[in-house]
């Protein structure tokens, strides 16, 4: 890896990031003895050749391109249902700088994947594909069946919605499966904000490549800061039995899903308005301190981006002003929303080099910070009551493991920007690491 940045210096500090958020979880673990290092290192693997399939290899990267594509091609029928009820309000004229109100355009298409996953569900066509992802999964990293079908869901489905699949099984699982339950849902996010998140300014291969990196390195992190101590009563995932759609026809689940869509549309509205409205308060406290000490226009940005300056710098954002810009939005990220993240991503992206966006967009896909912590609590504490005490000890051990796959994520896409020259390459390093893995 380090010969791979022998002609570019500053790829070098992606490198030095993975060594430190390596070091840090094996210092935070919670029983360092018990380290099951086959998930652990079988996760890393699964992120680091995902990476470079989609980064570095040509015939890959087209492909992905194309799937991208398709996705937004798809999600773009969206707007046919925001112009018929909202007219300009979601298309507004191309005059005097006017545009689309968020409410009515961006955030409506939380509504339309919700009906169209609600009837994907209802056809069994989800349960599948998680399924045969998950086998894969557990195949490998040797994860239990719960983990690997939650981790899975949780790239098309997100951190709420997942847990549902495997609702029953909740109440018997041992900590540390509990614990990956709740990293993997900081880890990734739902693809009824992927449109939402492309309308900012985001580029959606990058944003599809860090939700499906997420998945196994979700898993490899919680593994290395909460390993498994106790045997799990889920071996295979032949053995979980998914719960069917309730539903008893397409129509009706197209009813459902857009009716629960909605209320995750409203709740992200009023997270948006209140956070907002904090984050400018809190700033305008922050300016009139720093106005008594001689020092005006402070903000709470600004802050973040100083505190958060040396995590921008160790997944590589090299350059200082580059540097001191993600670390703001990673501050954003973490404190407030991803939503207020990505949204301050599209308004800078003009201030960023190709690569310091890149970069950010992997370390800004994930529902991680304070407000999913809310919700997980909530979603996982009412499905099992008697977990709750567990849950709220565990929750900020997962939130941080949470963050470092995304960090992860972020130093190995800012390693592998650059293309390979031809396939034969890359699968001589790939089958070289798989063969050193399992000697």
């Amino acid at each position: 890896m380090i010969w791979d940045c022998r002609n570019s210096v500053h790829r070098l500090s992606g490198l030095f990031g993975l060594t430190f958020f390596f070091l840090l979880m094996c210092l935070c673990s919670y029983k360092p003895t018990k380290i099951n290092w086959r998930p652990v290192l079988w996760g890393f693997l699964l992120q680091f050749i995902f990476g470079i399939i989609v980064l570095r290899w040509e015939w890959g990267a087209s492909r992905f391109i194309e799937l991208s594509d398709m996705a937004m091609i798809m999600l773009d029928f969206t707007y046919n249902g925001t112009d018929f009820t909202y007219g300009f309000l979601s298309s507004p004229p191309n005059i005097c700088g006017m545009e689309a109100v968020v409410a009515f355009r961006f955030l409506q298409v939380i509504i339309y994947v919700g009906a169209l996953v609600s009837v994907l569900y209802f056809y069994g066509i989800i349960q599948a594909v998680l399924k045969r992802l998950a086998w894969l999964m557990q195949f490998t990293m040797g994860t239990t069946a719960t983990e690997s079908l939650n981790a899975c869901g949780c790239v098309l489905l997100g951190n709420a919605e997942s847990p549902m699949l495997i609702r029953p099984y909740i109440e018997k699982m041992t900590n540390s499966e509990l614990h990956a339950i709740m990293t993997t849902g900081f880890s990734c996010i739902a693809g009824s904000v992927f449109a939402v998140f492309i309308s900012f300014g985001a580029c959606p291969r990058y944003l599809l490549s860090a939700a499906v990196m997420g998945a196994p390195g979700s898993l490899a992190c919680s593994k290395l800061l909460y390993p498994e101590t106790e045997e799990s009563i889920t071996k295979g995932v032949d053995d979980l039995d998914l719960p069917p759609s309730k539903e008893r026809n397409a129509m009706e689940c197209v009813a459902s899903g857009s009716l629960e869509a909605v209320h995750l549309v409203t709740a992200v509205l009023a997270s948006l308005i209140s956070f907002v409205a904090i984050m400018a308060l809190l700033s305008g406290i922050i300016d009139y301190a720093g106005t008594l000490i001689g020092h005006p226009g402070w903000s709470l940005e600004m802050l973040f981006g100083y505190a958060f300056f040396p995590i921008a710098y160790l997944i590589g954002v090299t350059e200082f002003e580059q540097a001191l810009i993600v670390g703001r939005l990673l501050g954003v990220k973490i404190a407030v929303s991803d939503f207020i993240a990505y949204k301050r991503l599209g308004e800078v992206l003009h201030l960023l080099t190709p690569r310091s966006a890149m970069i950010a967009t992997y370390a800004l896909c994930s529902f991680s910070n304070f407000i999913a912590a809310g919700v997980q609590m909530s979603v996982l504490g009412g499905m099992s009551p008697q977990k709750k005490p567990l849950i709220s000890k565990l929750i900020m051990r997962a939130l941080m493991a949470g963050c470092i796959s995304c960090f992860v994520s972020a130093c190995i896409a800012g390693k592998l920007n650059i293309l390979f020259e031809n396939t034969r390459e890359l699968f001589v390093i790939i089958l070289s690491i798989i063969r050193r893995l399992l000697e």
